[in-house]
């Protein structure tokens, strides 16, 4: 017991003279059992450093015959020292301590040594500091550490450094000053936050050492105008360039796979950007309120995050990808009120039309899909009002909700063969939609899906079954004036069937007239809806001449033609506002036409096959 006393007592006295505190050369120093750090002033009245305007820290002192290297700034070491105006450090130095030179308001001059490792909360915190350089070797930086100085030029050596986040990061201002910001070759991260409000920053030049950028770095740089980016950078951070509203170019780097959550939002003046193939992520608001007026999505991309290209005056859009999930309604990516785009295009490959991809598109008067589409999204055309036509592809079976919703100029849809169900609202408020195409794969036609089709004239239902429809679904359809035409065989089922019935004129036909590059096939050949019906036959005659000013619609089966001579009329519409002439002459060798113009039908003869009165082919 009496030995385990005296080791105690011994051990007790090492630590009392470790922590031992001593003035030297007007410094205080608290002595470690090595080193020594720079204290507070220990004086009665705190007033010995107040009056220093200047102050150089020795590499060491010597303390009853022991050396000891100075390695450290004591928290709250010099704070509030309102006349120091330089400070020189050893290279000794490894750390500055809390509030080390806190409120030291004419401090314009510091060296930061080699060496140093970390530099505390509030170190540097409003003093005068127009330049500094941090070393290689510091890996950590307090909160706030240089707030509050009007720092111009900034030199960042660390490779990796972690520093406080959003208004406590080190060099952060309302007010910045700052107006050079080198990264020095050997940086490997580029901290979050970093550069946040230096709103005078027009130029950053990223070495090629740069592995990582944190989030925010360059947020609200609003003069920022040119930068470069590590060219193996594989993912562009949360705000990284967020309010840079003077940035109008960005060249993306090849290894470039995810642009994070409002990347570039704000970026007013961002006119040019290549979103290139290998992108696959484009997060939600990315490019939110930029300049592009043209976007290509590249095939690669499968995520695109909700109102990732909103409030752009984005006039042209190339989609590639085979599919991709959005946003929906308005947190589409391309969602605007005040849409400018003119120019959708859809790239071969495509399979998938997302839900909502294109609505209030309301200046888009042309859209050609490629042969691969299969699926076409919920309201993915919806308001597109200046729509006129599209030609849906064969395999496009699979459609959503409203897709072609209140398309006001739209005038003739067909459906394609193999869908099976009319979705809700598909054709909903198209009130210019003139005559409808249903193939005969349909069973299902679900409510509201003509709804609203005030100006049908025509609609072609060539299912052998009538479908069970609700009053809903041809709601304000003129069912006095909207012809029915159906399969003759099935006439008198449909004449039977709830809401079918309504329309008066329900027209029995067995045509089906399809076109490929060299022939018009027809498949079926039938009378009028109540005289002469052929059994399945197919004949071949040729594609309707081009004709000026004329646009070929269809051929038409005349009523009333016999088994022995089938006619067939060419049907045009007039594309230039020309009148009709009173009678026609024509060569001899031109094929037979029948043109419509001014309200007026014109048969025009060809001596092969035609005469004045039609067209006869034999089988």
């Amino acid at each position: 017991m009496k030995k385990f006393t005296l080791l105690f007592m011994a051990i007790m006295a090492m630590t009392c003279v470790w922590a031992e505190n001593v003035k030297l050369n007007g410094l205080y120093y608290s002595l470690g059992s090595t080193t020594a750090t720079v204290i507070s002033d220990q004086s009665s009245d705190k007033s010995v450093y107040k009056d220093y305007p200047s102050v150089t820290i020795p590499a060491s002192v010597t303390f009853n015959n022991y050396t000891y290297p100075v390695t450290g700034i004591g928290t709250s070491a010099f704070e509030s020292c309102s006349n120091l105006q330089s400070v020189s450090l050893p290279s000794s130095i490894n750390t500055i301590n809390t509030d080390a030179f806190y409120g030291c308001v004419k401090l314009g001059s510091v060296n930061l040594p080699e060496g140093l490792t970390t530099i505390g909360l509030r170190a540097f915190w409003g003093c005068n500091l127009t330049e500094v350089t941090i070393p290689s070797t510091v890996t950590s930086i307090g909160n706030s550490a240089f707030n509050g100085n009007p720092l111009t030029t900034i030199v960042w050596k660390p490779a990796t450094c972690s520093i406080g986040s959003d208004g406590s990061a080190p060099f952060y201002s309302t007010d910045s000053k700052v107006t050079s910001f080198t990264f020095a070759e050997g940086v490997e991260t580029v901290p979050a936050y970093i550069c946040k409000n230096m709103n005078l920053l027009d130029t950053i030049v990223l070495p090629s050492s740069v592995k990582s950028l944190g989030q925010c770095a360059f947020m609200y740089c609003s003069n920022l105008k040119s930068i470069n980016l590590p060219v193996t950078q594989k993912t562009l951070p949360v705000s990284f360039f967020e309010g840079c509203t003077s940035l109008e170019s960005i060249e993306l780097p090849a290894t470039l796979t995810t642009i994070r959550t409002d990347a570039f939002y704000g970026c007013t003046k961002l006119a040019n950007v290549n979103l290139h193939e290998g992108i696959t992520t484009i997060e939600q608001r990315a490019f939110y309120n930029c300049k592009l007026n043209e976007i290509t999505i590249p095939s690669t991309v499968s995520s695109i995050g909700s109102g990732a290209f909103k409030g752009n005056p984005t006039t042209s859009i190339v989609w590639k990808p085979k599919s991709c999930s959005i946003g929906s309604d308005d947190s589409a990516p391309f969602y605007s009120t005040d849409s400018k785009v003119t120019s959708f295009t859809f790239g071969e490959g495509v399979e998938v039309i997302p839900a909502y991809l294109c609505e209030n598109m309301n200046l888009l008067d042309t859209i050609v899909l490629p042969s691969t589409v299969t699926t076409i999204g919920a309201y993915s055309f919806k308001n597109c009002s200046a729509l006129k036509g599209i030609q849906l592809p064969e395999g496009a079976i699979y459609m959503g909700d409203g897709a072609f919703m209140s398309c006001t100029s739209l005038k003739s849809f067909a459906f394609p063969e193999g869908k099976k169900s009319l979705p809700t609202s598909v054709l909903e408020g198209c009130t210019a939609l003139e005559e409808v195409f249903i193939p005969s794969s349909v069973t299902t036609i679900n409510q509201d899906a003509f709804y609203n089709c005030s100006s049908l004239r025509a609609i072609h239902n060539l299912a052998f079954t009538p479908q069970a429809i609700t009053e809903r679904a041809v709601n304000n359809v003129n069912k006095k004036t909207c012809i029915l035409y159906v399969p003759i065989d099935y006439i008198d089922l449909y004449r039977a069937k709830a809401v079918w019935c309504d329309f008066i004129n329900i027209i029995g036909v067995a045509t089906d007239l399809q076109f490929d590059e060299e022939l018009v096939q027809v498949n079926y050949l039938t009378a009028d809806s109540s005289l002469y019906y052929m059994e399945a036959q197919k004949w071949e005659v040729p594609h309707a001449p081009r004709i000026e000013g004329f646009t070929f619609l269809r051929w038409d089966i005349l009523p009333g033609t016999l088994k022995e001579g089938i006619k067939l009329q060419a049907v045009y519409e007039a594309t230039t506002p020309t009148s009709a002439p009173a009678d026609i002459v024509v060569n001899p060798s031109n094929p037979a036409q029948k043109l419509i113009r001014d309200g007026n039908v014109y048969i025009l003869r060809d001596d092969r096959m035609y005469n004045i009165n039609g067209a006869t082919i034999d089988n």
